[in-house]
């Protein structure tokens, strides 16, 4: 029993990114695993908190793709950190502020959920660093704690999130701390490190969207239905993509060609706008082959097909000529032999199955040609091996079609190929 007790004790003591739940929107850019991550620039570019929120906020905000220059750009922010949490995506939330009180927010993601990262060794670096020194739950901790971030300039969602500039820019991810900044920053006054709720005068309640997709994942080139619902049956909707001046409720069909956020507020003449809701739908990964024949085969002999399938379980070789290929079907090889038998110009058809978009298929050509000195020309692409001369060929290729490489019986001479 005390066994039992102490193996539950350990469990508890974890870190918190031993179990990470990881985010969805934008999530591939906040952990710089999207595309567009190489374009990143690794130089550091020092900023203040006060030039960071006053950059414009941009709209729409894309899924898996960066807005240059902000999101391509390391920057540097000496600042104080007022307060910190472990967020629902497992990343730890910090609070950045300078000494007039303005924040921004800069975030470390779990090491599980960085798969695919460019920075992933930095991330992890960032993460132990941090929680060398604190311990990160789910409810806030107010600290005063001279620091200096690195972070990518990320732009995020507005949903209240505590300390996020108003523009959504955020360090996102956190590539780099130190605790020991060589110019100490001001500290901000005490109070700014409250939580304080916008109230705004008399009864009046912002309004709250709510945006779902019938799809949430789908193919290139199809349908996805976005539906939206408001709080307040007087709000004016507007949403990336869809539309401005929507109505509190409704749907529209739309077609998928890339992963996207759907975002969108409500908004009243007398309260204003309310927080900013998304729905994700990301495209799903064709299928991707390539096949690499061997040019050209003399008849007779035999060559080597390679070839690479992803996103699909299975796969097909055929020869538009018949000639063999072993294996011609299967599940993981990615080599197989041709048999050059028949002579002429072969097409190789590689086609692969199961993907969740439908199959692809790839083509290459091989030339089979007729070696020298080689017997007569049979009616089904093969040569005899004994026959070699068109006076002398009664029974040769007899169970071949008979011999097509001797004049007709008009005295039309065939081509021998």
């Amino acid at each position: 029993m005390i066994r039992g007790i102490l193996a539950v004790s350990v469990l508890l003591l974890l870190p918190q990114s031993m179990h990470a739940a990881c985010g969805v929107d934008r999530w591939p850019v906040k952990v710089a695993a999207d595309a567009d991550a190489p374009l990143v620039n690794r130089s550091v570019m020092p900023a203040s908190i006060e030039t960071l929120r006053g950059i414009p906020a941009p709209r729409p905000l894309p899924q898996d793709r960066r807005i240059a220059p902000m999101e391509t750009t390391i920057y540097s922010v000496t600042a104080t950190i007022t307060g910190y949490r472990l967020a629902p995506d497992s990343s730890i939330h910090l609070i950045l502020a300078d000494e007039r009180g303005r924040t921004m927010v800069a975030q470390i993601p779990a090491e599980p959920c960085t798969a695919g990262s460019r920075f992933s060794t930095e991330i992890s670096e960032a993460r132990r660093r941090f929680e060398s020194r604190f311990y990160a739950t789910p409810d806030y901790k107010q600290i005063r704690q001279a620091v200096e971030v690195r972070g990518i300039g990320f732009f995020d969602f507005l949903q209240s999130q505590r300390g996020l500039a108003p523009n959504g820019l955020s360090l996102y991810p956190v590539i780099d701390l130190d605790f020991t900044p060589p110019s100490k920053p001001k500290p901000p006054p005490k109070e700014s490190s409250r939580h304080r709720a916008v109230r705004i005068p008399g009864s009046c309640v912002r309004p709250t969207l709510t945006i779902t997709a019938s799809k949430n994942s789908a193919c290139s080139g199809e349908s996805t239905t976005i539906s939206w619902q408001s709080s307040n049956p007087n709000a004016s909707v507007s949403i990336d993509g869809i539309g401005a001046f929507l109505p509190a409720s409704g749907s529209q069909v739309a077609s998928l060609t890339a992963s996207r956020a759907y975002s969108g507020r409500a908004s009243t003449t007398t309260c204003g706008l309310g927080d900013e809701a998304v729905a994700v739908v990301t495209l799903k990964s064709n299928a991707t082959a390539s096949l690499f024949g061997p040019g050209s085969v003399k008849q007779g002999s035999s060559g080597t097909i390679n070839f690479t399938i992803d996103g699909a379980t299975s796969w097909t070789l055929t020869s538009a000529l018949g000639n063999s290929i072993s294996p011609s079907s299967g599940t993981i090889t990615r080599s197989a032999r041709y048999e050059a038998t028949k002579t002429g110009t072969d097409t190789i058809t590689l086609t692969a199955t199961g993907g969740a978009c439908g199959a692809v298929s790839r083509s290459a050509t091989i030339i089979i040609t007729a070696p020298a000195n080689l017997g007569l020309a049979c009616c089904d692409g093969t040569r005899s091996p004994s026959c070699f001369n068109c006076n002398d060929k009664r029974g040769c290729c007899s169970s071949h079609g008979g011999v097509c490489g001797c004049p007709s019986i008009l005295g039309e001479d065939l081509e021998i190929p």
